[in-house]
């Protein structure tokens, strides 16, 4: 007994030796490691479903196109690192030592057992770090900046005629005089303005005279958000902000940031103020240039044009020239060839003009038809809109020369529409005027309609759209079929500036109206039109119960954006209606729609509605329905569909989708798939289908699709994968279970399928590479993922089929040997050749591209056996079997790879890789623009061998150019590394931008002295990585000289994890040119720069006074910003997010904001009162302040003693969103608040702001208090700001004292839309152990 008393006695006097303090928690370290353990493998596997989700969510963004954020990388990296075999060995290891028992059931080694416990304890905590931060994202991915060759299509028809060289070549000039800074260009319609800028931006890009290249259509009405909006989406970025002046100052901000941009702004009709559009001037930012086309030099001049240039017609050897080209040999032909020159003539040398005549002319073999056409070329005397007479003329004569009426018709039928418009729209304008007879389908009404656009397309009265699904039109002709339609048809469509009023003199005579646009303030009680066929209209305006009565002969009726409580009642009368549309509309109550009788296409999509009534089933005419996109549908009833006899095509993704399982409910409450058996008509079907279940066991409907796009299980079809095709044969199967769906499954598979999505667990679909090898001639995209029971993919003799296949990607296939296998015996030199495969995404296989017959597997992915000259993106992702990516060999063309035509190669987790390039194979990468290498454990070089110039290479500077276009490089974790290549030859990145070192290499210099990187803007630094991990180790001034030499254009570091500021940083982020600095996911305690030694720390703020943007996010243990008064004396924004442990107020009061424009901060827990009246009172430049998420927050402006006024004269945008503690702007009654610019405020979610302020505020742009950002509710102000939040304040407190909840959502979506979101937030709510509250209780 002495001695087990003497063992406690010790064991009691060492755990006091080893613990910090004596509390609870440290002792447990020694008397209960088995509950610290069981603690950390929670953790563990909360860990590991944490990255689940973010890694689905990370694959997603990738397939769109987007970038990951960095901090998310990094953070999935640190994961993996925790949830690594090693890791889980390791923690196996350390608990069965812990655990270890001895006499009486006390641990011998209790120094071990308290230290391992310890240790348990600490990873828990940083798992749960890891958590939190994942909980913290503000989104996984951003969409990159566009390369100017994506926006801006090649111009075909582009010559450089002697008399456009003069002008092409001034603008050239202009674009690189430095005391130029917008330039005009100026001619009639038709001309050939927008041709030459295009063309002007192409060599621009060619020749890399500027970093970024933005062409933008203005139009006659110009409309500034979205101009905003299109430029933002061209450079890549988001704009959130409502106000135009906030989302102004955003884009500035952005192309300030650029070296050398040009914007080009087209077809600009009138004075367009380029600031307020968010376009810098030269004094802000001297390489920007502006670039604009009008019809008039009086415009150009009232924008700043320092040089305009006209473009004159062609000459008239220019315009013959241009004829020839077009219509062909047949305008040389000895007894043709005098008219034909008099016709072009006739042209007046309108290049517009001269192609539509051309093409119109082109099949025209008797000389008469070419006489005649000369006759109908005399000068018009209409001059509509400008449009020049010779233009009109020649646009004119080519409608008349279409050969059929239906054709002419239908050009006019496009000119009612929008720009880029949707053929499926003009499909049921078609087919609702009767326009097509004796076509009996809605597909062959389609194939027409396809065929007549293709026909004005060649003619040039149309032009091609952003798909091949949509077209457009230019402005002159456009303007001319509406000035036609309307003298020879009796036609009257207004545009967006025309008002209209005079209802009855004007329209009792039209046949077809279109008011899409138009300033229409009332409707009359009762439309006088009785030869009215089609009628459309968009906007809010109140239609009266009996406007419909006066039009008995109504075809086509659209109406879009309108909010209907219930249709009015003359909707009745429209017996003879064949077309209805109500797009995004709010439709209350449909029930009427049941009396039209005659009704063929019924199009509600982006509708809102609950429910679909059952008088809808009295439609027996109807041929299609879309209620496609709505979103709110919640119910269409039983046997209202099976009632639709001759429906041909059922629209209804992103729609109902609570399809009632055959059995479960008696008597049915909602529609059943079984009711699509009884529609033999059905040959287009769009549907989701979450529960497999619902799918009658005769899918026989499945089978007959000839057009569809079909979901099985799981979650609706990703955009990316739909390709905006409405045309196409599209399959996603999700599910695990249900083996009797396989025929209907083969059936589908059997249409010719076009896309195809495949996630199944079991073996649904084992036999795919058994299926006929027809099935798979139209295939164009693929994704398999964990089909685990999939061993190969294709066959040789089908994948010899997929000559269409453009995308194919295949991940975690466990049981998967090969993607294709060699089944059958084919002959030694027999290849497999995808020639328009652009995309292969291979990730988390076992197996390889292919496998012999000699079931042998390659460890390469290309040889001479699969070749893919056109492959643009190269995706390998944890590929382990994969030693090289391409086995050479002297026998077979490296060009037959596809490296030719390769811009994205990402190469992460292949853990065999020693290297991704040979250096005979490098020259051969000309249009590699990313470039990506992460975690390859074994990489010891990127490219492998000796870089040497031959004569034939191209050299810049006397260095050897490699990867010409290469933008973006990232190496991250590549421990192994010794260089990026081998050799000490000069090497230069001409075009590399955006530079990415993560983690230290195995060597201190990637990049030797002689390398170069002219253009880069943007360096990414990771994981205590810094300059001598680029260049090497170097002081003092040639330190200085390697800087300058390879950072000139440096605008932007970013720096994550990180234990504090390196002072060996210090010289890189003390360069001249740099502007923006972001540090992200680090220990930094203090702003100020430390040596590794320790010794003095000097302050960042004072040391970095060139910086004008700091970004500071998840900095945990930050405890200021800075504390010196002039600290980052040019600091114009400033973001800080999740920076918990800064104190009281943001920065100390001394502390002077004179320049800030933009001010966001989010998430800083610690933060009681964000700034003091002094430092309040010098921000004078701010124009967006935005503070969010701070859950301690009580005021804005800390409150004081003197009597004062504070201006914020620029203040355009105030956001104040998620502050539960806030009670006012300022709790001060002794300051008044002066605000002249605000016209945005913000306040979401601050249940206890009683007001705005003690003080009075003034106000006199507000308009209204939003209460959501984005689609919440608008209050107008009440009176005063105070008086409006206070109404607020009280109305909350009312709705919540009657048990109503003010911030209830009033949509409804649709089932597993609402599922899938209930799912996501509870399991949120139990990550954070509150797992018994139920947000949808």
């Amino acid at each position: 007994m002495d001695v087990l008393v003497g063992i406690v006695g010790s064991l009691a006097g060492k755990a006091v030796e080893y613990a910090v303090d004596p509390t609870a928690r440290q002792l447990s370290y020694l008397f209960k490691p088995r509950s610290k353990f069981q603690n950390l493998r929670r953790k563990v596997q909360d860990l590991k479903d944490a990255r689940e989700r973010v890694q689905q969510s990370v694959e997603a963004a990738n397939r769109k196109g987007e970038v990951i954020f960095e901090n998310v990388q990094s953070w999935l990296e640190a994961v993996n690192e925790k949830i690594s075999e090693d890791a889980a060995t390791q923690l196996q290891k350390d608990e069965e030592k812990a655990m270890k028992r001895c006499f009486a059931g006390f641990r011998a080694d209790f120094k071990s057992s308290y230290q391992l416990s310890n240790k348990a304890d600490k990873e828990a905590d940083a798992i749960a770090q890891l958590l939190i931060q994942k909980e913290n994202f503000d989104g996984f991915s951003y969409l990159p900046a566009l390369q100017v060759t994506d926006i801006i299509r090649p111009v075909k028809e582009y010559e450089a005629f002697k008399s456009r060289s003069r002008a092409f070549d001034e603008v050239m000039a202009a674009l690189k005089d430095d005391t130029v800074s917008i330039i005009g260009v100026h001619g009639m319609g038709g001309v050939g303005k927008t041709t030459l800028v295009k063309e002007v931006a192409g060599k621009a890009n060619e020749r890399q005279l500027f970093s970024e290249v933005v062409l933008v259509t203005i139009k006659q009405t110009p409309d500034m958000r979205k101009i905003q909006e299109e430029i933002a989406e061209k450079l890549g970025m988001t704009i959130s902000e409502n106000s135009i002046d906030v989302r102004a100052a955003r884009l500035r901000e952005r192309l300030e940031k650029e070296n050398r941009v040009l914007v080009i702004l087209d077809d600009i009709w009138k004075f367009l103020d380029i600031r307020a559009l968010g376009i810098p001037s030269a004094d802000q930012q001297k390489g920007c240039k502006i670039l604009i086309t009008s019809r008039n030099l009086f415009v150009l001049k009232s924008m700043g044009s320092q040089k305009s240039l006209p473009i004159d017609v062609l000459n008239e050897d220019e315009a013959w020239n241009l004829f020839k080209n077009v219509a062909g040999h047949i305008a040389e032909r000895s007894d043709l060839q005098s008219t034909a020159m008099e016709v072009a003539q006739k042209c007046a040398g309108l290049p517009l003009a001269i192609t539509t005549v051309a093409k119109a002319l082109k099949h025209k073999e008797n000389l008469y038809e070419w006489k005649d056409a000369l006759g109908q070329l005399k000068p018009s005397e209409i001059n509509f809109k400008g449009i020049p007479a010779e233009a009109y003329s020649a646009i004119e004569m080519s409608y008349r020369y279409l050969v059929r009426e239906e054709l002419k018709y239908t050009f006019l039928l496009c000119s009612i529409m929008d720009h880029d418009a949707a053929i499926e729209d003009l499909l049921k304008y078609c087919r609702g005027l009767g326009l097509f007879h004796g076509l009996d389908t809605m597909e062959k009404v389609r194939n027409r309609v396809l065929t007549l656009v293709n026909e004005l397309r060649d003619s040039s009265l149309l032009l091609a759209g952003s798909t091949s699904e949509s077209f457009d039109m230019h402005d002159v002709v456009l303007d001319v079929a509406i000035s036609t339609a309307s003298r020879d048809r009796r036609w009257l469509a207004l545009g967006k500036e025309d008002v209209f009023e005079e209802w009855k003199d004007t329209m009792r005579n039209s046949h077809l109206v279109s008011l899409k646009y138009a300033k229409v303030s009332q409707l009359p009680d009762e439309l006088e039109c009785p030869n009215l066929i089609f009628f459309s209209m968009h906007g809010s305006v109140e239609v009266p119960n009996n406007f419909f009565k006066g039009v008995q002969r109504l075809n086509v009726l659209e109406f879009g954006r309108i909010n209907f409580t219930t249709l009015p009642s003359s909707v009745g009368f429209l017996k003879t209606l064949c077309t209805l549309r109500l797009i995004g509309c709010d439709v209350e109550d449909i029930v009427i729609l049941g009396e039209l009788e005659n009704l063929e296409i019924l199009d509600l999509s982006w509708s809102r509605m609950k429910m679909l009534p059952k008088e809808i089933g009295q439609l027996t005419k109807l041929k299609l329905l879309d209620l496609s996109s709505c979103l709110w549908l919640q119910l269409i009833p039983p046997n209202v569909l099976s009632k639709l006899s001759k429906l041909e095509e059922l629209y209804l993704y992103d729609s109902f989708d609570g399809w009632e399982i055959e059995g479960i409910e008696n008597p049915r409450s909602k529609a059943s798939l079984m009711e699509l058996q009884h529609l033999s008509r059905l040959a287009t079907l769009e549907v989701h289908i979450p529960d497999v279940e619902a799918i009658p066991n005769d899918n026989l409907f499945l089978g007959k699709m000839e057009r569809f796009k079909i979901s099985i299980g799981g979650k609706m079809w990703d955009s990316y994968y739909d390709r905006g095709m409405k045309t196409s044969r599209m399959l996603k199967l999700k599910i695990n279970k249900r083996n009797d769906l396989v025929e209907g499954i083969y059936k589908l598979l059997s249409r010719k399928i076009e896309n195809l999505y495949l996630h199944m667990r079991k073996a649904v679909v084992v036999r795919l590479y058994d299926l006929n090898a027809e099935s798979f001639e139209q295939l164009r995209f693929i994704k398999v993922e964990n089909c685990n029971m999939l061993k190969n993919l294709f066959s040789f003799s089908i994948a010899k089929r997929l000559r269409k296949l453009e995308e194919l990607e295949v991940s975690k296939c466990d049981n998967m040997i090969a993607l294709i296998v060699e089944k059958e015996e084919i002959r030694e030199n027999d290849t497999l050749k995808f020639d328009k495969l652009r995309i292969l995404k291979l990730t988390e296989l076992n197996g390889s591209w292919y496998i012999e017959n000699t079931f042998q597997s390659v460890t390469w992915l290309f040889d001479k056996k699969v070749s893919c000259p056109a492959l643009e993106e190269l995706y390998l992702y944890a590929m382990g079997v994969i030693e090289k990516i391409w086995h050479i060999d002297d026998q077979f063309p490296l060009v037959s790879f596809g490296v030719q035509s390769l811009t994205n190669l990402k190469v992460w987790h292949c853990q065999k890789l020693k290297y991704v390039f040979t250096s005979s194979m490098v020259k051969s990468f000309v249009h590699l623009k990313t470039l990506q290498i992460f975690d390859c454990d074994e990489m010891e070089w990127v490219i492998e061998g000796i870089l040497e110039a031959t004569e034939e290479e191209e050299r810049i500077n006397d260095n050897i150019c490699v990867f010409p276009k290469l933008d973006y490089l990232e190496l991250s974790s590549l421990p192994k590394l010794k260089g990026f290549f081998c050799g000490n030859n000069p090497i230069e990145f001409p075009s590399l931008r955006d530079l990415k070192i993560w983690g230290r290499a195995a060597v201190p210099n990637i990049f030797h002295e002689k390398c170069a990187f002219p253009n880069l803007h943007q360096l990414n630094l990771a994981r205590n990585a810094g300059i001598k991990d680029i260049i090497g180790h170097c002081e003092g001034q040639q330190q200085q000289q390697l800087l300058s030499h390879y950072f000139g254009n440096l605008k932007v570091v970013k720096l994550a994890w990180y234990a504090r500021l390196p002072f060996y940083l210090f010289p890189l982020l003390a360069l001249a040119n740099l502007q923006t600095l972001e540090i992200e996911w680090s220990d930094i305690k203090e702003m100020v720069f430390q040596s590794e030694e320790g010794g003095e720390e000097k302050p960042a703020s004072l040391l970095l006074s060139q910086i004008t943007e700091l970004r500071l996010n998840g900095l945990p243990e930050l405890m200021h910003l800075w504390k010196e008064k002039e600290g980052f004396p040019n600091l114009r924004i400033l973001h800080v997010d999740y920076c918990h442990k800064l104190k009281g107020n943001l920065v100390p009061s001394s502390v002077s904001f004179r320049n800030l424009v933009t001010l966001i901060v989010g998430s800083c827990v610690g933060i009681i009162k964000l700034i003091t009246h002094p430092t309040a009172k010098s921000l004078v430049q701010l124009k967006q302040m935005s503070i969010s998420y701070c859950e301690n927050i009580e005021e804005i402006i800390q409150g004081g003693d003197d009597d004062d006024e504070i201006i914020f004269p620029q203040l355009n945008s105030l956001e104040l969103k998620g502050l539960p503690k806030i009670e006012s702007f300022c709790s001060s009654g002794n300051y008044t608040f002066s605000f002249p610019s605000l016209e945005d405020l913000v306040v979401d979610n601050c249940p206890k702001m009683k007001m705005f302020s003690q003080g009075h505020s003034n106000t006199p742009m507000l308009n209204k208090v939003q209460l959501q950002k984005w689609g919440g509710e608008e209050v107008h102000l009440e009176g005063s700001l105070n008086s409006t939040i206070q109404q607020l304040f009280k109305r909350k407190h009312a709705m919540i004292e009657e048990g109503e909840n003010p911030e209830e959502d009033q949509s409804n979506l649709s089932t597993s839309n609402t599922q899938n979101l209930k799912e996501e937030v509870e399991n949120s709510i139990k990550d954070q152990g509150n797992s018994s509250i139920s947000i949808f209780e």
